[in-house]
């Protein structure tokens, strides 16, 4: 499984995990951005942000560079509001006024990538946007997904051809669709980061970086089946750090999560062993897979538009995991 906070979706035995997702739930804290010019500010100095996802694997990271970056961060979870209850929605919009929304709840477990209740996800997310711009709303910024795409054996960009397989893809392309037509017909900012794979502290112990972990400290072997697929795994510290720099950009559309380069599986299980010091208890295998060999994205909008790129190398953000492992 995965999420937009997350791993990606599960390809058999760790042939392909970690890709991008959006918590389950959703909360709200708060910020300020330089993106308005004078004229749209309001007449309250304070800048306030919506978040939703605030307790998944990329939101909960979101929350430290929103709140060093000026925002006042409200959010948005299942503790305080329904997502699914448009009214309580509206009514919980209607306090903040907010001119910022950086959303990434989604569903994150189970089948998820066939799940009917992306559906609803995608409805809820539309009715989300419709009541921010009512009470006030200024720029939103939604993840998206790397699944968007049709796969290729090269970088993807932002302007590649659109071919979701999965209803959790097709329904992020839809919302993406409505929301862009939606924005521009109400005089809406909007950014959609489209995430590729996650990985990060305290993850779900079913997913690749999870299971490697988990596996290590208690001794036990992990073989990967196909350690030659390509990945472009970025560090959640990293996706939330460049989703709060997307946020305060003027960036507008799609714009690619990543880091711009992939890596084996192998190469990405091997750095956990070695840090690790589990060499002995990793198998790699290059079994027969359908997977895709290459999934990897061109990191030039958000480098040069949104300001941001990766802080972390692989090594550098492992070794931070394995520091907070108990």
């Amino acid at each position: 499984m995965a999420d937009a906070l997350g791993s990606g979706p599960s390809e058999g035995n760790f042939i392909g995990v970690q890709v991008p997702f959006w918590a389950d739930s959703i909360r709200l804290y708060s910020t300020m951005n330089p993106f308005f010019s004078a004229q749209n500010k309001t007449q309250t100095s304070e800048k306030k942000v919506i978040l939703t996802g605030a307790s998944g694997l990329i939101g909960r990271e979101a929350v430290k560079p929103l709140e060093e970056a000026g925002f006042k961060v409200y959010a948005l979870d299942s503790k305080n509001t329904d997502l699914f209850d448009y009214d309580a929605v509206d009514s919980f919009l209607k306090k903040i006024n907010a001119q910022y929304l950086l959303h990434f709840a989604w569903i994150t477990d189970g089948d998820y990538l066939e799940n009917p209740v992306n559906l609803k996800y995608k409805e809820a997310s539309l009715n989300l946007l419709s009541s921010f711009k009512k009470y006030g709303g200024k720029r939103a910024v939604m993840a998206g997904t790397c699944f968007e795409y049709a796969f290729k054996n090269s970088l993807l960009k932002e302007t590649d051809l659109i071919k979701p397989k999965s209803l959790y893809a097709e329904c992020k392309t839809e919302l993406f669709n409505r929301s862009l037509e939606y924005c521009r017909k109400n005089n809406l900012s909007l950014g959609w980061g489209r995430i590729f794979y996650v990985f990060g502290n305290n993850e779900n112990p079913k997913r690749l970086t999870g299971t490697l972990i988990n596996s290590f400290k208690a001794n036990k072997k992990v073989i990967i089946n196909t350690g030659e697929l390509i990945r472009d795994y970025m560090y959640a510290k990293d996706i939330a750090a460049a989703f709060v720099k997307l946020l305060e950009s003027n960036a507008e559309g799609a714009v690619n999560i990543c880091t711009g380069k992939g890596v084996t599986l192998k190469e990405f299980a091997q750095t956990f062993a070695r840090i690790l010091k589990k060499e002995n208890l990793l198998e790699i295998r290059n079994d027969k897979t359908s997977q895709p060999p290459f999934i990897a994205g061109d990191n030039t909008r958000l480098k040069k538009e949104a300001g941001y790129s990766p802080r972390y190398t692989l090594e550098e953000a492992v070794w931070e995991i394995v520091r907070e492992v108990p």
